[in-house]
Formats: structure tokens, C-alpha cells, sequence
């Protein structure tokens, strides 16, 4: 009995270190948003100081992102919109920017753009949601 109990304690331990450090490599959407302001600031725009039904999109290289990513680097291509009339056009200008961006640059075998952001609502979708 004590070597089951032992050899469970093992276990448990390990699965924790493991998810745990899972949790930490794992990257939000709150991640992308943050990478997505500072690559705007790059440029000195501030996305929050935008006027209202603004709207933000970048190109991103889900293949390259992890936490240093995060914590250090920005996107390269990105587009955006503000004092828009509504969602859609709010996208449109956003999405049309980024690929503009994304072609002068010539990435566009390294990232795709998304929509991330309408004012404050969070737009990035992920593969497994």
C-alpha cells in the first residue's frame, strides 16, 4: 500500500510539473493583443488613443510564436482602422492594411493575417476554439 501511495505521489508530481509548464508556453489571446499594441507603437500609434470603432489586424507566424515572442518581438505586418461606421467596414480597412503591409514586405508564405481586435472586443480566434 505505501508503494502504491508512494508511486501515485510520483505520478501526481509529474503531472503537475507538466501542466504547469504547459501553462506557461501556452499563448492567449491576451498575448496576441499585447504583441499586436506594441508592434503599433513601433510605428507610434497608439491603438487604445484611436478614435472609437477602431479595429486592429496583423500578420501572424503562429509557427514562431512562444513566450519570447510574447515578452520581446512584434509583428511585422499590420493593419487598422478607426472612426469606422460599423464592424464589417471596421474589418475590412483592418484586414486590406495588413495584407498591404504583409505583400511590401513579402511575407506572405510566413504568416497570415487575422482580425484581432473591434475597440476593446478581442476578435482573434484560435485553431482549436
Amino acid at each position: 500500500m505505501k508503494l502504491m501511495t508512494s508511486t501515485f505521489s510520483i505520478i501526481f508530481a509529474l503531472l503537475f510539473i507538466t501542466n504547469t509548464g504547459y501553462a506557461k508556453d501556452t499563448i492567449t489571446a491576451e498575448d496576441i493583443i499585447l504583441i499586436f499594441k506594441r508592434s503599433m507603437m513601433h510605428w507610434n500609434v497608439d491603438y487604445d488613443k484611436l478614435e472609437k470603432n477602431r479595429s486592429g489586424a496583423a500578420c501572424i507566424p503562429w509557427e514562431i510564436i512562444d513566450k519570447n515572442f510574447v515578452e520581446e518581438k512584434i509583428f511585422t505586418a499590420l493593419g487598422y482602422g478607426f472612426n469606422l461606421y460599423d464592424l464589417k467596414i471596421a474589418k475590412k480597412a483592418a484586414l486590406e492594411g495588413c495584407e498591404r503591409m504583409r505583400r511590401a514586405s513579402k511575407i506572405e508564405k510566413t504568416c497570415k493575417c487575422e482580425m484581432l481586435i473591434y475597440n476593446e472586443e478581442v476578435l482573434i480566434k484560435f485553431k482549436n476554439e
